[in-house]
């Protein structure tokens, strides 16, 4: 008698609309409790993108190119990054640069080269005039770890404070916008 009641009332025959409004808000909870751990606003101007959908981290397929989300030196960044907005300052998210076992050079100019090809140039000082540390490397990128860029010439980077062990990488980071 029960099954009888609740298949004739008016709970279970909903019109079509009322079907799909029904069926959106279930993906949007759905998406809305698995996608804020996914997702990551980038702040800084250092690249080109500002939303990014992160993604499990596999070492062995971090190619020249990709973003990645990894620990940085909180207080380094501090010191040299104080106009960034994001509390976490020790999640950075960078570009990979140049990967372990391809050529990395820096010239005279404090001029980047991966596998010959320009990645970047380091500046002498910060916008307040600032001087900044500089990294010093030339030769093979050692194994497990990663050269990273911003996209922007002025980026807090590894040209200046070097490599990111692949220890400290915690997400692949796709660009959606």
């Amino acid at each position: 008698m029960a099954m009888k009641f609740l298949h004739n009332s008016r709970l279970f025959r909903l019109t079509r609309r009322e079907k799909t409004v029904a069926m959106v808000f279930l993906a949007a909870l759905l998406l809305g409790s698995l996608l804020p751990g996914r997702l990551i606003v980038a702040i800084s101007d250092s690249l080109d993108h500002r939303l990014f959908f992160l993604t499990a981290i596999n070492q062995n397929t971090i190619k020249n190119g990709d973003y990645v989300v990894f620990h940085g030196n909180k207080e380094e960044v501090e010191k040299h990054a104080k106009h960034m907005l994001n509390k976490d300052l020790n999640r950075l998210i960078k570009k990979v640069g140049c990967a372990p076992g391809e050529m990395l050079i820096r010239d005279a100019q404090r001029q980047f080269f991966c596998q010959g090809i320009f990645i970047g140039k380091a500046l002498e000082a910060d916008s307040l005039k600032r001087p900044l540390p500089q990294f010093q490397f030339s030769g093979i990128v050692p194994e497990k770890n990663f050269f990273m860029i911003g996209t922007n010439p002025r980026s807090y980077d590894s040209k200046y404070f070097g490599f990111v062990d692949a220890d400290k990488i915690l997400h692949k980071a796709l660009p959606l916008w």
